[in-house]
């Protein structure tokens, strides 16, 4: 009885669980490139959004933000292509501010360099920690989900507004899942 015990511990403690198909779909770069999407008004976001493969960070309706344009194509990544969706606001005095999804959640090689850790902490994005990261002229904070890797990219002279910023973030999906 004891040796079928052990044997059976062994054989739990040596078995790797298979991961499922619809698992390791999401989050495998695509075999081939698909067309660039562009949007001029905010009106408009739904068609970029329903192309990209991960939901989209946006500002919610009603923040104050006023949405300039946006832009969806592809990114080369190891085993194919991603997809990096950026969304350019601005604050009502003008302050440029750039969002940016980038499918699949592990492709941190396309940030941007330049960038350096603070001490100061980044606030939580959707329910994730994020990191803060400075360069001259700019902030920037990104988090990586189990679903995609988002970016908020703004002026330095927002840098005390960040966490009323962030409040004002949300992912969209164009079609909802129940």
């Amino acid at each position: 009885m004891l040796a079928l015990l052990a044997l059976a511990a062994a054989v739990l403690i040596l078995a790797k669980p298979q991961d499922s198909p619809s698992e390791t779909a999401l989050v495998r770069p695509s075999a081939i490139s698909r067309p660039a999407v562009s949007v001029e008004a905010e009106k408009d976001l739904a068609d970029l959004v329903s192309d990209f493969p991960a939901p989209v960070m946006s500002f919610m309706s009603g923040s104050g933000m006023t949405f300039v344009s946006a832009t969806s194509a592809d990114a080369a990544v190891s085993g194919g292509f991603g997809r990096v969706a950026t969304l350019y606001w601005q604050t009502a005095e003008g302050e440029p501010m750039v969002l940016q999804s980038i499918w699949p959640a592990d492709a941190l090689n396309l940030l941007e360099d330049g960038y350096h850790f603070t001490l100061s902490l980044g606030p939580s994005l959707f329910g994730n920690p994020s990191v803060r990261m400075e360069n001259d002229a700019s902030v920037r904070l990104h988090v990586t989900t189990d679903q995609a890797l988002y970016v908020f990219l703004l002026p330095r002279s927002l840098s005390g507004q960040i966490n009323a910023l962030c409040r004002s973030l949300q992912l969209y999906t164009a079609n909802p899942q129940p």
